[in-house]
């Protein structure tokens, strides 16, 4: 009898705690923390968030999760460096399509980049309850609409955080400190200047390669699970502080969410990255290589005789 007693009370505890684990895993997908969430999670609850759509306005009005709101990550940038704009005028942007500091937003982008460049934006300006939809409208399982939805302007005043944010001359004084790594994230032709797509090929000094698209599942815009990511990332110490760059800061925001997701605490995006950077002769560059213009130009005059003809 004692046998069976005790056969019983391991099943109900092994019971209990079956049910908290899956309690306690649902939990932590779903938490208003977490950074990412999926369509499912976005499906349940987009009525207490402000989802904001991404996309430039011809993809918004073409189709979008219902009841989201349009804020273009370009319309946050300089054109046509594609740098942030000062704080005073992203106060006046943002404010004007509704959003403060205490918003609970989930960004919602096309492709693999720019829901991630916006979440840093955000995240650099202050706000706390910023959430990326895993996958973009692509990963989206619901309805759209084509209905345009407005929020009454609000005030946004930005707390800019200087430790999100690297500038060119930060990195400058920041190469080959001990404490300091220089994330390149693009890809290992770019970094190694076969791919030329500023002024020069190559990478700044002292730079490491690792390519966010290693981030995603194969051919999709999905992250890929979060253990799977500490394992890629895991060579890396987060007792030092980061700055992820690539062409115009773009691919590098994706790597500033994942690191900051897995626990990195000092990571810097460096906006103006290669393409200001690269064309900068007097930076010091590492595996450096010209853009050969001569093809380029014989092009424009082979047009330029068809035209005539």
């Amino acid at each position: 009898m004692r046998r069976k007693t005790n056969l019983g009370v391991l099943a109900v505890v092994f019971g209990i705690l079956l049910l908290f684990s899956f309690s306690t895993a649902s939990y932590a997908v779903t938490d208003a923390g977490q950074p990412l969430v999926d369509s499912a999670w976005l499906a349940k609850n987009k009525d207490k968030v402000i989802i904001v759509d991404v996309r430039n306005k011809g993809a918004y009005e073409a189709g979008h999760i219902p009841g989201a709101v349009n804020i273009p990550v370009n319309d946050l940038q300089s054109k046509p460096d594609a740098i942030l704009y000062p704080v005073k005028k992203l106060d006046m942007i943002l404010g004007e399509d509704g959003l403060n500091l205490g918003s609970d937003v989930v960004l919602c982008g096309a492709g693999r980049e720019m829901a991630y460049l916006e979440y840093w934006m955000l995240d650099y300006l202050g706000m706390k309850r910023i959430h990326v939809l895993n996958g973009g409208i692509e990963a989206w399982k619901g309805e759209v609409s084509t209905a345009a939805k407005k929020l009454p302007p609000t005030t946004f005043k930005a707390k800019p955080d200087p430790g999100k944010y690297a500038t060119t001359g930060y990195v400058r004084s920041h190469l080959h400190k001990p404490g300091v790594v220089i994330l390149d994230v693009r890809t290992p032709g770019e970094y190694m200047g076969t791919d030329v797509r500023s002024l020069r090929g190559g990478h700044i000094p002292g730079a490491i390669n690792m390519n966010y698209a290693h981030n995603f599942e194969r051919g999709t815009t999905v992250l890929k699970p979060v253990s799977e990511l500490a394992r890629i990332y895991s060579r890396l110490s987060k007792k030092k502080e980061f700055i992820t760059y690539c062409q115009t800061g773009t691919r590098a925001a994706n790597a500033y969410f994942v690191l900051r997701m897995l626990g990195f605490h000092r990571v810097r995006n460096y906006d103006a990255s290669w393409i200001v950077w690269g064309s900068d002769v007097s930076l010091p560059a590492d595996d450096v290589s010209y853009f050969n213009f001569v093809p380029v130009i014989k092009a424009i005059k082979k047009m330029e005789k068809l035209e005539r003809k």
